[in-house]
């Protein structure tokens, strides 16, 4: 029973969310050889503020040098 997390930027719309939920199912029990109805889809919103890249927070300005403020 594969189960699959997923965490991206909140603010994708519920289509988006669930494009990417059947195209991962599809993809997930082709490959794993299960039904679909054993894959396990979990999707979570992150704010920007929670998610960094290079020690900065992606709601930080593009110009800020990580770790000024």
């Amino acid at each position: 029973m594969p189960v699959i997390t997923v965490d991206w930027w909140q603010g994708n719309d519920r289509a988006a969310r669930a494009e990417l939920v059947a195209e991962l199912t599809r993809t997930t029990a082709r490959v794993a050889g299960c039904p679909r109805e054993a894959v396990t889809v979990l999707v979570r919103d992150v704010p920007r503020g929670y998610w960094a890249t290079g020690g900065v927070l992606a709601d930080e300005p593009a110009d800020r040098p990580a770790g000024t403020r």
